[in-house]
């Protein structure tokens, strides 16, 4: 009984609490409390100093929102205001409207800096009874039977998040178009009830997880983003294009691969996390898609930085700088360890060894390197190189020396031999250059003493030029058609011994110990 008693004390307060808040609020408009029975629509036609306002809203259609019974709290503009607003631009005349009015009542006696969503999505506050979102009050709290309207002595400037910016701005039309190409309408279960079903706009290039380079349309995303106007994307494009040359027998289908994988290459370096005001004080920055840019005053220095409603854009005019190996020219890393993507030959065996802080040779890769090794023949092993592009190379082959088996193999050696198989670009199939000189000194891969404790390196080829890529882009991986198992590498490197017969186990042994293979690119 006790319990029933508190809770009825409690409600009772509550509603009290609840009047008393209600009292106030009416008696800060009328001294009666009384509400007035007109609506927002009413006081905006009714008030001759905003006249323009109130036609941008009839001619908007939002006039049908301030006459409802829904509550909405406008912040109108005063004439003067708006004397140079094009009344013909339906589309500049939405958008100002949306970014005066929001939903619920929000008086000025509103916490400072809470944040209001307006009708467009936008997040904006008071900064104090007086200034609503840097703009300030020229009259308030005038209520309506379905809200309140406050007077403005200016309007509230727009600011555009990046997808909108992209948009209304023609000399940005590029980018957006190329952003847009990839919308796609999806099924919407929680939104669709029984028979009527609810389809919804979807840009993977924007939303997925792994590959998109993120939610720019969103008002509640934070985000800086660098964006290339049609020159600065013509130029980049013209740049970034052949390295991703192919071969299609339908030569569209070629084109429209290179086109779609040109325009990734640029995006995978503009959008990172959160508001970067000052990137030259940073050591480094990590874009959306996982790239990490390291010179980051030269990688911002010439644009110029403006507010986005969801954060910070950097205005690249006519030149845009991409820190190609950073971005999308990337160094290709093949750890010889991993077993997908390797193969041996008949009779040769190959053998994952670990190291650690003890062993006699330091700087492994991943701690960890392939041995391998044929008792019987010519020991060989293939590697795939994944995500070739079409452009020149440096290749190397870190080695490590034999003494990582003990002291008694530390002069061991022997000698090697190269075979790089990849694709065409004026026809189907692939050509091949090796390196097998019997005579090449530098073919000759084993220890020189027992100090020789460190990975060796074998430039294998300098600039060596490949005329096609080999290359599937975050786009590909996205089609829910495709999978990882459908990835065909055409690029190959062999590695195997050079060995007589008569030189076994006299000069050298049928044995090597990998580490990894780096294709690092050539500007």
């Amino acid at each position: 009984m006790k319990q029933i008693n508190k809770g009825i004390i409690c409600l009772l307060s509550g509603m009290a609490l609840f009047v008393s808040c209600n009292d106030e609020w009416d008696a800060h408009y009328d001294r009666n409390g009384s509400v007035p029975q007109v609506s927002l629509m009413d006081l905006l036609r009714n008030d001759a100093s905003l006249s323009t306002f109130t036609q941008i809203v009839e001619i908007t259609g939002t006039d049908s929102l301030l006459v409802s019974d829904q509550t909405y709290t406008v912040w109108a503009p005063v004439n003067e205001a708006l004397t140079n607003v094009d009344m013909t631009d339906r589309a500049a005349l939405e958008r100002l409207v949306k970014n005066h009015i929001a939903r619920y009542t929000n008086p000025t006696s509103t916490q400072p800096g809470k944040y209001i969503y307006m009708l467009n999505g936008k997040r904006m506050a008071y900064d104090d009874a007086e200034s609503f979102n840097g703009t300030s009050l020229e009259d308030g709290n005038e209520r309506a039977i379905n809200g309140v309207l406050h007077k403005l002595r200016d309007t509230i400037p727009y600011r555009y998040n990046f997808y909108e910016y992209l948009s209304v701005y023609p000399e940005y039309s590029k980018v957006y178009e190329f952003i847009n190409r990839f919308v796609e309408k999806r099924y919407d279960a929680s939104a669709s009830v029984g028979t009527d079903s609810v389809f919804v706009d979807y840009n993977p290039m924007l939303y997925s997880y792994y590959y998109g380079i993120g939610h720019i349309d969103d008002e509640d995303s934070l985000y800086t983003m660098i964006l290339p106007d049609n020159a600065a994307w013509d130029k980049a494009y013209a740049h970034i294009s052949p390295y991703f040359t192919t071969y299609n027998a339908n030569e569209a289908v070629a084109d429209s691969i290179r086109d779609v994988q040109t325009g990734q290459a640029i995006l995978n370096g503009l959008t990172f996390r959160g508001k970067v005001d000052d990137p030259a004080s940073k050591d480094s920055l990590v874009t959306v898609t996982g790239n990490v840019i390291y010179q980051t005053s030269r990688y911002f220095a010439p644009y110029t930085k403006l507010d986005a409603s969801n954060g910070l854009m950097y205005l690249a005019e006519g030149d845009l700088i991409l820190d190609d190996t950073c971005t999308w020219n990337k160094e290709i890393l093949v750890e010889a360890e991993y077993l997908n993507g390797r193969t041996t030959s008949t009779s040769t065996s190959a053998y994952v060894r670990n190291t650690d802080v003890n062993s006699a040779v330091q700087g492994v890769s991943n701690n960890s390197y392939l041995e391998v090794t044929n008792a019987t023949g010519t020991a060989e092993v293939t590697f795939e190189i994944p995500q070739i592009l079409a452009g020149k190379y440096d290749v190397y082959v870190d080695f490590v020396p034999p003494v990582i088996d003990g002291v008694a193999l530390a002069e061991e050696k022997t000698r090697l031999e190269f075979r790089l198989v990849y694709p065409r670009a004026d026809r189907n199939g692939t050509s091949n250059i090796s390196r097998d000189d019997d005579d090449d000194p530098d073919l000759i891969i084993g220890g020189d003493s027992v100090g020789d404790n460190k990975v060796k390196t074998l430039k294998v080829w300098s600039a060596l030029e490949l005329p096609a890529a080999n290359y599937y882009d975050g786009m590909w991986f996205m089609d829910e058609n495709n999978s990882t198992d459908d990835v065909k590498v055409r690029t190959t490197l062999r590695i195997r011994t050079n060995v007589k017969a008569s030189e076994v186990n006299v000069k050298y042994r049928r044995r090597f110990r990998v580490d990894r293979i780096r294709f690092v690119p050539v500007p």
